[in-house]
């Protein structure tokens, strides 16, 4: 039967170039992506008869095939098994399906899933030749999902197959019967596989010359071009209860381990993740029962296990659980949902946890404009009295010094737009969070200079929540001020918080390197983030106001740097030429101390132990702390990393200190030793749990 020419074909230099040396007699390597279709499902035997394997014969012996289908996957998923299983192999053509599969994906994701494939195919070390082969289900509906990649292609210059379209245009001329290529709606027959490997076949062959284009500018964006998938032993809890390492493993994923399984009403598990989108990959059957997951404190998401659809045999589905979300480390909470199915002893399962969003610093974007500082009027100054402060904050010409990570400005105000007055005044790039009515915007002061930060807000009140992520030691900032939309004005502020909590101690308590990737590092700050260290995390969960003294490398006997903490402790940034600051007017209610690790660290790397007076010196740095702060409970603090456990000085210098000070009449002085610990700097997965035993703690025993 002769076939007609789908309408999409045009030059295409890098295809023509594979063509050429297909019929000079050279070998070439073929790769096809894409989901059950690609994988020949309904043809008989599958990776012989369908259209991958029978386009792959009608081009000759010299051809060598990698079918890089796998059932159920859509291109998000794709996009997490492209190097594998199809860069790895050095492909000359790459065709690219995920037609029906991506119709099922969430529409705020296929878009970007199947660009970040192209892209990442077209920017490979060795670029292959691509094709876009657009399929829909029987009857060339829906086509929401094909039409995007039919964009797509035309967008990067690419050859492509709308077989949809041409199918139904035979259709329409009286040449074919969808019936006769489709026994059932989704998967075509022997005899569909075949047309497919047809079609495709002359679309090749029909190649014209033409000139490379270059990469134009994403239609989607780049978040999936930037990915990271957990899966196997990568795949670890933090937390769980009634989990347990098990399920179903897709048996076309090479390589794949088993995830988590459980059949338990209570069952939850706890991850750390990151990145800009976050998604759970799992199975789905008609046996099945539903989870339910959520990123941090947003809202929960069903992970539909249980599809009445799916008899007999298993499905796979990409459920993105948090989107838009701020860059760097998130916790994922999965647990199993209360519904109809609540005691069936029903299994529920996920296979994966899948990232997308993971940019590199070059590449971060924002949510603020950054403008030159405008002369116009109506600059609400930094020392406002319906701003409220917290922190130990400087005030100097013009503004107010932003030194200790945790310092926070919290403020009211109507319009529809807010603009931060910023500069930077020493080290690194400063890092904040800015929370406007409960969302979350990263915002990093890049350039030289004051700069207005202009967010877009919709109309109406506003409650913003200005916090500095960056630790002291890595960089200061000045807030010179705020300004609001014409016609905005400033409201009274929140109410104040009735407990305070405030901090002293090294890089654990600072949140150092706890959003990163790998090993520990200094290099880029915005993966450092105080306002998810412990400390900040307790008092956000006991409604405190939260004040943090800590920096990194530092010690009450020894340091990475040049300081120790009782040179530095009570001044407003944490340098000598620093003022030091007078008693806060409202006062602590509780004061904690956390270090030790950096007395035993520095020490030990030079094969030395502890200084031998640290007990004494620790404690007198705590009368110290409560010389300043006669009145509030003081608790100390041990562990987080791995210093209590290696060197007993530290433990017996804590109790010793406690001791001392209720031996002298001083009954409001505890000691906490933390279970949680990491052997690098604790991620925000440790954190948290350090958050738990803390607050628990206080709860229990210092705030009854």
């Amino acid at each position: 039967m002769s076939l007609t020419l789908p309408a999409i074909g045009h030059a295409d230099a890098r295809l023509q170039a594979v063509m050429q040396r297909l019929d000079a007699g050279e070998p070439i390597t073929l790769a096809t992506l894409g989901g059950s279709i690609t994988t020949g499902y309904a043809a008989q035997p599958p990776r012989e008869k369908g259209w991958a394997a029978l386009l792959a014969q009608s081009l000759g012996p010299k051809v060598k095939l990698v079918n890089a289908g796998v059932s159920g996957t859509d291109s998000a998923a794709g996009v997490q098994r492209l190097d594998k299983q199809v860069l790895d192999a050095a492909p000359d053509l790459v065709i690219v399906e995920f037609g029906v599969n991506d119709q099922w994906l969430d529409p705020a994701v296929r878009g970007s899933s199947y660009e970040a494939i192209l892209r990442k195919l077209l920017t490979a070390r060795k670029p292959p030749a691509v094709v876009v082969l657009g399929l829909t289900q029987q009857g060339n509906q829906p086509r929401d999902a094909t039409d995007i990649q039919l964009k797509l292609a035309a967008h990067y210059g690419l050859t492509a197959l709308d077989f949809g379209g041409w199918m139904q245009a035979r259709v329409d001329a009286g040449q074919d019967r969808w019936s006769a290529l489709y026994d059932e709606p989704v998967h075509p027959n022997a005899v569909g596989h075949q047309r497919i490997a047809q079609a495709v076949g002359e679309t090749l062959r029909s190649v014209k010359a033409g000139p490379t284009a270059s990469l134009p500018a994403p239609m989607f964006g780049r978040a999936h071009e930037f990915t990271r998938m957990f899966s196997g032993e990568a795949l670890k809890p933090y937390q769980s209860r009634g989990f347990e390492r098990g399920g179903e493993v897709h048996p076309e994923w090479t390589g794949q381990q088993p995830g988590w399984t459980t059949k338990a009403d209570g069952a939850e598990a706890h991850f750390l993740v990151w990145g800009r989108e976050v998604a759970v990959f799992h199975a789905e059957s008609a046996l099945y029962r539903n989870l339910e997951a959520r990123v941090d404190d947003g809202p929960w998401v069903t992970l539909r296990g249980q599809v009445p659809e799916r008899k007999g045999y298993l499905g796979w589905h990409y459920t993105v659980v948090g989107r838009e979300l701020e860059p760097g480390a998130h916790l994922l909470h999965v647990r199993m949902k209360q519904d109809e199915w609540a005691g069936s002893g029903r299994p529920a399962s996920l296979l994966a946890l899948m990232s997308a969003g993971i940019f590199p610093p070059a590449l971060q974007t924002s949510d603020f404009v950054r403008e030159a500082p405008s002369q116009a009027p109506g600059l609400i100054a930094a020392d406002d009295p319906q701003l409220r402060w917290t922190g130990r904050i400087a005030k100097v010409p013009g503004g107010k010094l932003l030194a200790w990570s945790g310092s926070e400005m919290r403020a009211r105000f109507t319009g529809d737009q807010l603009a931060l007055r910023l500069a930077p005044s020493r080290g690194g790039i400063n890092h904040f969070t800015v929370e406007v009515d409960g969302r979350r915007h990263v915002l990093a002061l890049r350039g030289d200079g004051p700069a207005d930060w202009r967010l877009p807000l919709p109309p109406g009140e506003h409650e913003l929540r200005l916090v500095k992520r960056t630790e002291a030691s890595q960089a200061e900032s000045v807030f010179l001020g705020l300004r609001l939309a014409a016609g905005g004005k400033l409201l009274d502020p929140p109410a104040p918080r009735p407990l305070k909590l405030e901090f002293y101690g090294d890089s654990i308590t600072a949140g150092a390197c706890n959003g990163d990737i790998g090993e520990d590092q200094y290099a880029d700050l915005s993966t450092h983030d105080g306002t998810r260290a412990y400390g900040a995390v307790t008092a956000a969960r006991l409604g405190a106001d939260y004040v943090g003294i800590a920096i990194s490398g530092i010690g009450i006997t020894a340091t990475w740097d040049q300081l120790l903490m009782p040179e530095v402790w009570n001044r407003y940034a944490p340098r000598l030429d620093a003022p030091v600051a007078p008693p806060d007017p409202i006062a602590p209610d509780v004061v904690l101390l956390n270090l030790g690790q950096n007395d035993h660290g520095f020490p030990a790397s030079k094969g030395q132990s502890i200084a031998a007076d640290f007990g004494p010196r620790y404690l007198a740095f705590v009368r110290q702390l409560r010389g300043r702060y006669p009145k509030a409970k003081l608790v100390l603090l041990m562990g987080g990393m791995s210093a209590p456990r290696e060197q007993p000085a530290i433990p017996r210098a804590v109790l010793g200190a406690v001791q001392t000070l209720r031996a002298e009449g001083d009954s409001q002085v505890w000691s906490y030793r933390f279970e949680a610990f990491s052997w690098a700097h604790p991620r925000i997965d440790v954190h948290a749990l350090m958050a738990d035993e803390l607050t628990r703690f206080l709860k229990d025993e210092v705030l009854k």
